[in-house]
């Protein structure tokens, strides 16, 4: 059995305006009995012994935890299943809150990829965001993360900010190239309810770019990337040749994963479920020996089908149709031709033999394509 490993830390030391992740803004007495319980969690797993490819931590702020904590959960995880020798083991960080000794102890305790939530090189831009890091600390900390031995780092920027110009767009972008990272990943700001941001907006006091911009800031990303030899292999994601994540290609693939920690998801033989999220009753189900299980989903036949094309035709390489049906034996170029001559049709979707991708202009029309798949 294979199965990659996330696992999820709550905790931040502030909740930003246009988040809406799993994260909380606490500290005290909840952090060392999630920890406590994070390890039962872990110790009480049906999979123990499962070969793992991959290991993601993420938040939250993972590095809201001491080197040594988060170094004694990656131990655990490691006794308890077989982590591949080349395995990729990822930790997020906020560049406002690592210290140099703490990415030296990470990187010694086994985690060989980090990524950096920057977001952006502009210092209004990160006060409106309520980020806690300055650009000079970004700069600081890819030098830390350097010298504690890190060659394979990720830089997450957000584009189509309140009041951003293509312009100052432009700028976090040379800013992320001349750090020389090995991938960057590029997102849309995406107002989510329950956010800051999402209410601004509500009450008409958050201008964001209009879509032609947002597209002009797409399309410059990926000019820019590629001009720096970085390959978009998914529609948010650029690497450079050999560094694609190998954990959210996981994802994409719509293959197994095991999820710890509040609100983590996990995706075993076609069954996925989420944890409760909140720390406080995590904590409390777990030390009562309840189930953590939020809400559970079985997936059968064309389900499994059709989140797999979803999923999969995020990368750019697309989806191989004839390894589909032979996965799922079931006869899928026959159950969606319709659909998929109608993306033909639109200029969405392309064909080349047993694959189908989304073209250049489908790539900004994915959750429609989604749509059509799912339906």
């Amino acid at each position: 059995m294979q199965a990659s490993l996330y696992v999820h830390i709550p905790f931040c030391h502030r909740k930003c305006g246009y988040c809406d992740f799993n994260s909380y803004a606490m500290a005290g007495a909840i952090v060392e009995a999630f920890v406590e319980a994070l390890h039962r969690e872990i110790a009480q797993t049906p999979y123990a012994g499962a070969r793992v490819p991959t290991v993601f931590f993420g938040g939250g702020t993972p590095t809201f935890l001491d080197e040594k904590t988060l170094a004694g959960i990656l131990e655990h995880l490691a006794r308890q299943f077989r982590i591949e020798p080349n395995a990729e083991i990822t930790i997020e960080a906020n560049p406002g809150s690592v210290r140099a000794e703490q990415l030296r102890a990470l990187r010694q305790a086994g985690f060989n990829r980090i990524s950096f939530g920057v977001q952006s090189f502009d210092e209004a831009e990160l006060k409106r965001m309520d980020r806690i890091h300055s650009p000079q600390e970004v700069y600081q900390s890819v030098e830390w993360a350097r010298a504690a031995g890190f060659e394979n780092l990720n830089l997450d920027l957000i584009f189509a900010l309140p009041d951003q110009t293509v312009e100052r767009w432009a700028s976090n972008l040379e800013q992320a190239i001349a750090l020389n990272p090995e991938h960057l990943s590029l997102y849309a700001l995406m107002l989510e309810p329950n956010t800051r941001f999402y209410h601004l907006y509500q009450k008409g006091l958050l201008r964001l770019p209009d879509e032609e911009v947002q597209v002009a800031m797409y399309r410059l990303a990926q000019a820019r990337t590629r001009a720096a030899g970085y390959h978009q292999y998914e529609i948010s994601n650029y690497a450079k040749p050999g560094y694609e994540c190998q954990h959210n290609l996981v994802y994409w693939r719509n293959e197994p994963y095991l999820g710890f920690g509040p609100g983590a998801v996990s995706y075993m033989e076609g069954v996925r479920w989420t944890n409760i999220k909140h720390p406080r009753e995590y904590v409390r189900r777990l030390q009562a020996g309840e189930s953590l299980v939020l809400e559970s989903e079985a997936l059968e036949g064309w389900e499994k089908v059709g989140e797999t094309l979803m999923l999969g035709l995020r990368m750019t390489a697309g989806v191989n149709l004839a390894a589909l049906e032979a996965r799922f034996n079931l006869p899928v170029r026959a159950h969606y031709a319709e659909v998929m001559a109608q993306l033909q049709a639109r200029g969405w979707l392309e064909q080349e033999g047993d694959w189908i991708r989304l073209t250049d202009e489908g790539l900004l029309w994915h959750s429609e394509v989604a749509l059509a798949f799912l339906e």
